[in-house]
């Protein structure tokens, strides 16, 4: 028994494996099977509307066809199908990884770690930890970005993984791997993550157990592995809490959960306006928790969605319940300054343990938004084509004054030391060119309209989005006063010569490129180091492959145990191994990829 072939279709795979699996001849895009890809450029204007455009599709189409719902009728309802049992085991390893398939050095630093048959790590105290491979991984959301299309998964995540762990032998007791679907997953309605997760397929050496899109796993000394499936507004539908309703009628009094979701609402509650997720969570675990029969103690909540690590305990000193966000499986890094202290669910507290990057080094990261124009070319080269089709606008309406000249020419005129003078020779011009006008009050609309307002104060947020969206504005008319006062002030070029016109093509494009670069990186840093907002905006603009992190947990006899490990630096080298076959990995990093505890293990007993 082998794991998947990969191929560019597909279809093909997964099943039925009879062979051990060759390692590719060479390393090439044709003999793996998939294509590497760099770090999503989330701000190229392609790609923010192909993601708007799916995620609008899958919105409406997903209120009228939910697939979790198709699911559940199709399903056999027997014991083998509705959950899977590894409770006979005394001692198991579960690994825990979320927001994986982007880049491939940062996607595949984390598979490689995850497909080594152990790791060591050291606490605080000098303790040495070792920790096997876990026998079962779980995926916690957003498996692909930008979009779930079967392309993505294949080049962001079947191929990182299939390289780690190519192989593992049938009768060597493979892991097993279940994953929930995030809001990207959803993207597609569900269709890719359906063929990959739910239909019994083998991703590299882990072999796919579940047939729905959330799932039950009986672990032993009476814990449980819960995986919710939310789509993509935060609702569980009926034949779900059916589900895990006939999943109770199994468990015993003492049972304790692991509750596997993609969003950590525990923490968007306490600053996002929208409370309905939360809502949602809560109601769901009220429905177990208040049951006068029988009571589930959800000892540990795990979610991703937030691309870094923050770990809070409730305030109870004995048997304290657990949240964790682990999202560092490789896509951008998220911040960590604006994640509160403290958090209040109904009646008990919950103070946070660790951060990972902390704090202190989430603020200096958001210092590169500075770079933003180098970083985010393609933002640049959008802004550069309105910078020029505003000077085309101003130059087609550029009517002669009283004195014969046009607007370039009085503003070439004017010292770059009287601001005042030319804007009014601006606002006597837009008042009567409506077409340039137009154009500068949609771009300040669309700015205005990117100012992040999910937050419960909202008054800082429309204050600097205005402000924003003036500074853009300010940003195109002083990129044509430059230009207009170099062209044809200190150069002295004839306005109608084909050199002046090569001359202004040129001059706004890197004026368009460079103004409107930097004042939005300077919004984004002003954003989220003062008001705390715009964290996913001024943190995938930085398209950061360090601070990953995945958990490793141990369920004992003694209880259940929590490692959270980390890799500072995501390895940018790698060796491709042409002669290596079974488990070992196609792909070793150049020099020893540096991984270790985010803190020291956390410890939740058994009664």
């Amino acid at each position: 028994m082998k794991g998947p072939s990969v191929s560019k279709s597909g279809e093909e795979g997964a099943k039925d494996n009879s062979s051990i699996p060759k390692s590719p001849a060479q390393d090439s895009d044709k003999e793996l099977g998939f294509q590497k890809q760099p770090m999503v450029d989330w701000f190229s204007p392609s790609q923010l509307a192909q993601t708007g455009l799916r995620a609008v599709i899958s919105s409406i189409f997903g209120s009228y066809a939910d697939k979790r719902e198709i699911q559940a009728a199709l399903t056999l309802r027997d014991d083998e199908t509705f959950f899977v049992d590894f409770s006979e085991k005394e001692n198991l390893w579960v690994d825990y990884v979320s927001d994986l398939g982007s880049g491939w050095n940062s996607t595949y630093s984390v598979a490689y770690l995850l497909g080594r048959k152990k790791l060591q790590v050291v606490d605080s105290k000098g303790t040495a930890h070792v920790l096997p491979r876990g026998n079962i991984l779980v995926m916690g959301g957003d498996e692909v970005y930008p979009t779930a299309t079967w392309k993505e998964y294949n080049n962001r995540l079947i191929g990182p993984y299939r390289c780690s762990l190519p192989y593992v032998p049938e009768e060597e007791d493979p892991p097993s791997l279940f994953a929930v679907p995030g809001n990207h997953d959803w993207y597609d309605g569900l269709t890719s993550f359906i063929k990959l997760i739910c239909q019994k397929r083998w991703l590299g050496g882990w072999k796919t157990r579940q047939s729905r899109s959330y799932f039950a796993v009986k672990l032993p000394h009476n814990w449980w592995l819960w995986g919710l499936d939310i789509q993509l507004h935060a609702d569980i539908d009926k034949p779900q809490l059916d589900y895990f309703d006939e999943i109770q009628k199994n468990m015993g009094k003492a049972d304790k959960v692991i509750l596997c979701t993609a969003e950590p609402v525990w923490v968007y509650q306490e600053y996002q306006r929208d409370d309905k997720p939360f809502k949602n969570l809560d109601f769901f675990l009220n429905r177990y928790t208040k049951k006068k029969d029988k009571t589930i103690d959800f000892r540990l909540v795990l979610a991703g969605d937030l691309h870094h690590y923050t770990s809070f305990k409730s305030s109870s000193e004995n048997n304290s319940n657990w949240k964790i966000t682990a999202g560092g499986g490789g896509a951008f890094t998220h911040p960590t300054h604006q994640i509160p202290k403290k958090l209040t669910m109904g009646d008990e507290t919950y103070s946070q343990s660790a951060a990972y990057p902390s704090g202190k080094e989430s603020r200096k990261l958001a210092w590169r938004n500075l770079l933003f124009p180098f970083i985010n070319r393609s933002f640049g080269i959008f802004f550069a084509v309105i910078y020029l089709l505003e000077t085309w606008l101003i130059g087609v309406g550029s009517n002669l004054s009283n004195e014969g000249i046009s607007i370039l020419e009085e503003l070439a005129s004017i010292t770059l030391n009287m601001p005042g003078l030319a804007l009014q020779s601006y606002g006597a011009f837009l008042f009567i060119n409506p077409a340039p006008a137009i154009l500068l009050i949609i771009v300040f609309a669309g700015i205005v309209a990117f100012a992040d307002t999910k937050r419960k104060d909202t008054v800082g947020s429309w204050i600097l989005g205005i402000f924003h969206g003036l500074l853009q504005i300010a940003a195109i008319l002083l990129a044509v006063w430059i230009t207009s006062k170099l062209v044809l002030d200190a150069w002295s070029i004839d306005l109608l010569s084909v050199k002046a016109i090569a001359l202004f093509l040129l001059l706004m494009s890197i004026l368009g490129w460079l103004f409107s670069g930097f004042v939005m990186g300077a919004y984004l840093l002003t954003a989220t180091l003062i008001l705390k907002t715009h964290d996913t905006e001024a943190f995938s603009s930085l398209k950061g492959e360090d601070y990953k992190n995945f958990l490793r947990l141990n369920i004992s006899r003694e209880g259940l145990r929590i490692f959270p490990l980390k890799i500072p630096k995501a390895c940018r080298e790698w060796k491709f191994n042409a002669e290596e076959e079974g488990e070992s990995p196609w792909y070793e990093p150049v020099e020893n990829l540096d991984y270790g505890l985010i803190e020291d293990p956390i410890n939740i007993t058994n009664p």
